[in-house]
């Protein structure tokens, strides 16, 4: 097996990345690092080949193409890597965000509980629950019930605020 260096191997495989992103001028220049870097590589020497001809530079792309022949008849083989058991290779798809994990305003601490449990009473802390990965929406909506609440009973009147409730004062 020809002896190529990491470094042309790295520079390759960038060039060819590269390509598939389309940055042409980019991979050309990774292709010729990877011969500068093993002149032997006869896969870079293809790769940059083709790369050359699809930015319309023929005759240094059948240069390149030559070089690539020379390489090869001269006994020394093209470098190919080991194939790879999958080109695609499945991941597991990340688990759910758990409370840890969110950031820290949205999330709501114990502080958040007892204010909501003073503005809505337990309706605050079963919103609160609910509503604990949504940073403050479950304190504005308690904010909101104390609000019609107190609306509600200021339009009522104190008739309905319970017995001896007027006489409570004296």
């Amino acid at each position: 097996m020809l002896n190529v260096s990491q470094r042309a191997l790295d520079l390759n495989d960038k060039g060819e990345r590269l390509v598939g992103e389309g940055k042409l001028d980019e991979a050309l220049a990774a292709f010729s690092g990877a011969v500068l870097a093993s002149p032997g590589y006869a896969r870079a020497w293809l790769n940059r080949a083709e790369v050359l001809e699809r930015l319309g530079r023929v005759s240094e792309a059948e240069a390149d193409r030559e070089a690539a022949r020379s390489v090869t008849a001269s006994g020394l083989r093209p470098f190919q890597p080991a194939p790879q058991a999958a080109a695609y290779q499945w991941t597991a798809p990340a688990p759910p965000r758990t409370r840890y994990e969110y950031e820290r305003d949205d999330v709501a601490g114990p502080g958040r509980y007892i204010l909501n449990f003073f503005l809505a009473g337990f309706v605050g802390l079963v919103l609160t629950f609910i509503l604990r990965n949504h940073g403050w929406l479950a304190t504005w909506i308690c904010l909101g019930l104390l609000v019609i609440s107190v609306a509600i009973l200021a339009a009522t009147g104190p008739e309905a605020w319970g017995p001896g409730f007027e006489n409570s004062s004296r």
